[in-house]
């Protein structure tokens, strides 16, 4: 490829990427936070409008069952006190009412019981097993639950009933709602009134498109609440996990939230006897993620309060709290709040411009990651394969180092040019390995060769490979992405078929991709040659080019397909610009044979009594008048 066609690339990927950062994206972002804040906005507008004291009605006063157990008097006397308040415990039988939402994106169950989410369904995000993505763990409590702090002591709400209506219709049995082009909205309250003049509301508001919906917190602080010191929403229910690595699915999950200005992350391996790590002050967001899902929760007036990590490794749980006190003594409490469940979007989760975007994780490098990232979705919108994709970007990073790989190769041909001298060396200082050592940089020093410049453009990539790996590992613009042939997913390692049984080192499923890039990389190896020396740093490198096409296969076999299809194409190419190098140094070795002969046979035929004539030749030799006998010291040096 000639340095026109190499320019004329490079410009028009510039061209690209400026079109996407300085038009394209600028303007999806302002619509994307636009669209975020009317339906925060509607929400919280709907949501005051349709509150009314006359739509409540005083919920069925359910008589409390005859305990026959020995209680302390304490003990019995609060108790009693709360459930005379808040009546329907969970030891009663309570007939549980679901609502279900669909919209074009989820399906959400909503239950009476505490008026929690039962269930979050994501329509367009499919397990493994063909059954759709499911946030809430099987069996587990319902997600966002409120529940009250007094003296210390938390009450839950999560066994109480509440009576449910649906845009402003009482509900007693089951009932479905679907959204779509004829209703765009609905809206779901949850109230318990207590004999006391107490109440509590839950107000959701779902529309038909996207992944958040909309909650209203109403609290009317009278009889037993006015004892109460505060409140809190929390996520307790934890997150299921979606992939078919389970163990790596839950090696992502954390706990995270943004409180003021500082960002807090907490991986489930970090929550071991502690299982909640609290936060006070000005809360943005509270989060809990998986490998490729996100429940969150945005309040929508910002006010101080306490944000709890909760999380257990032994349990395999994740969650959180926002926590807010009642400050004042206020009769009348209402909140309201963003909730989103869906997918680690960065668009989505970018246009929130409160850096939720930042539960997505990318590394240490994540600059690097997110300009990798949003430059194979730019391509994504001409190339449907992210597999083309990612061979395009491996031939790019290819191009971009090619000056440097080809220096490289050269680097490594000298060094074999040195064996006979770097032999001459270990035999004369054998018995000296410093001295030995001494020598042979000063050899290295005089040639112009590093013994590890083949190392370099490895290095120089690594930032590229670990941005990619990155990605692959946790992006859901690549979760279950395929390429060809039997690579179906390239977030995933590639099975060629399974074994039925685990075997060592391979594992249950036979991956094919790294065994052929272990190939090209042996072949690779085989091409360049090895030093033969049998001391220092020649015997370094070819121990280097011996270990490393086994160590890498090892090291892949595991990996994202993509990851290997990238690592795979960039060998296949440094084979091809190997060849190619070989041939070019091959071409040099007999330009310069050649030219040594023809000066020889000049200065043979002279005659040496010729005067000037006979000084001139010589200095021809010397000089390589005519390009013939030029000495390349610029180019390489030659050891014989």
């Amino acid at each position: 490829m000639d340095k026109r066609s190499i320019i004329a690339i490079v410009l028009t990927i510039l061209v690209l990427l400026a079109w996407q950062l300085f038009v394209i994206a600028p303007k999806q972002k302002e619509a994307a936070r636009r669209r975020a804040k009317q339906l925060r906005e509607r929400a919280l507008v709907d949501s005051i409008n349709a509150l009314r004291e006359d739509s409540l009605e005083a919920v069925r006063q359910v008589s409390p069952a005859v305990d026959t157990t020995v209680t302390p008097p304490e003990r019995e006397e609060v108790a009693t006190e709360w459930d005379r308040t808040f009546p329907g415990r969970g030891g009663e039988q309570i007939e549980d009412v679901h609502i279900t939402v669909v919209t074009e994106m989820v399906k959400i169950v909503l239950g009476n019981r505490g008026g929690e989410v039962k269930s979050i369904e994501l329509l367009e995000f499919h397990r493994k097993d063909g059954g759709l993505v499911e946030l809430v763990p099987q069996g587990a409590a319902g997600g966002l639950a409120l529940s009250f702090i007094e003296n210390d002591e938390r009450r839950a709400l999560s066994d109480r009933q509440f009576d449910v209506r649906i845009d402003g219709r009482p509900v007693v049995a089951h009932e479905e709602i679907v959204l779509g082009t004829q209703r765009e909205r609905v809206e779901v309250l949850f109230t318990m009134e207590g004999a006391e003049g107490g109440l509590i509301q839950k107000r959701y508001t779902v529309h038909r498109e996207g992944y958040e919906i909309g909650l209203d917190v109403t609290i009317r602080r009278e009889g037993e609440l006015r004892n109460t010191d505060a409140y809190d929403l929390s996520w307790e229910c934890g997150m299921a996990a979606t992939e078919k690595d389970e163990k790596g699915d839950k090696r992502q999950f954390a706990s995270l939230g943004r409180v003021g200005d500082e960002f807090y992350k907490e991986s489930m391996s970090k929550f071991g006897k502690e299982q909640e790590k609290p936060h006070e002050g000005m809360v943005v967001w509270a989060g809990a993620r998986t490998k490729y899902f996100l429940s969150a929760l945005l309040p929508v007036r910002r006010r101080a309060g306490r944000l709890s990590m909760l999380g257990s490794r032994d349990e395999d749980h994740i969650g959180y709290a926002l926590g807010y006190s009642f400050r004042g003594d206020p009769r009348l409490v209402e909140d309201s709040f963003s909730c989103y469940l869906g997918p680690l979007d960065m668009n989505t989760l970018k246009a929130y411009d409160v850096g939720l975007e930042k539960t997505i994780d990318l590394g240490k490098l994540r600059f690097l990651s997110v300009f990798v990232l949003k430059f194979m979705m730019v391509l994504r919108r001409f190339i449907p394969n992210y597999g083309l994709i990612i061979i395009i970007l491996s031939i790019l990073t290819k191009i971009l180092f090619y000056r440097l790989t080809h220096k490289s190769f050269k680097s490594m041909k000298d060094m074999q040019r040195l064996q006979p001298k770097i032999k001459e060396l270990q035999e004369k200082y054998k018995d000296s390995r410093e001295k030995m050592n001494q020598e042979m940089m000063k050899l290295y020093k005089e040639a112009g060769v590093n013994p590890l410049g083949g190392c370099l453009p490895l290095l120089l990539q690594l930032p590229v490979f670990i941005a990619l790996f990155n990605v692959l590992r946790n992006t859901i613009e690549l979760r279950g992405a395929p390429f060809v042939f039997w690579i179906n997913d390239l977030s995933s390692p590639d099975v060629l078929f399974g074994f039925g049984t685990k075997l060592p080192f391979l594992g249950s499923e036979f991956h094919l991709l790294p065994i052929l890039m272990g190939a090209a990389m042996v072949l690779q190896s085989k091409l360049g040659g090895s030093p033969t020396g049998q001391a220092g740093p020649a015997a370094q490198t070819r121990m280097m080019s011996t270990m490393m096409p086994i160590v890498f296969t090892f090291l892949f076999y595991g990996m994202p397909s993509g990851l290997v299809l990238y690592w795979l194409v960039n060998n296949i190419f440094s084979i091809i610009q190997q060849y190619y190098v070989h041939r070019e140094i091959e071409a040099e070795d007999r330009e310069e044979l050649e030219s040594g002969q023809a000066v020889a046979s000049e200065q043979r035929q002279e005659p040496s009594d010729e005067g000037a004539d006979s000084r001139k030749a010589p200095r021809r030799a010397r000089s390589g008048k005519g390009g013939r006998g030029k000495s390349r010291k610029g180019k390489r040096r030659t050891y014989h």
